[in-house]
């Protein structure tokens, strides 16, 4: 069960720092570290690798013609 829980804080990590804080919590919870890569492998996979990435920051600004 908690192997469940810990999948569940992985893939709902949408940041860099929520998914150190996630895999932290996952060796918490007992998970190894080696079955943490390979489920965040297989998210990455199912997602494409850059989805959990935050975006380019260079462009919030909207005055700034970011084109």
């Amino acid at each position: 069960m908690t192997h469940e829980i810990a999948k569940l804080l992985l893939e709902h990590a949408d940041t860099f720092l929520n998914r150190t804080q996630a895999v932290q919590a996952a060796m918490d919870l007992g998970m190894p570290l080696h079955a943490i890569r390979d489920y965040l492998d297989w998210l990455d996979a199912i997602r494409g690798s850059q989805a959990w990435r935050p975006a380019d920051r260079g462009c919030q600004d909207e005055s700034r013609d970011c084109r």
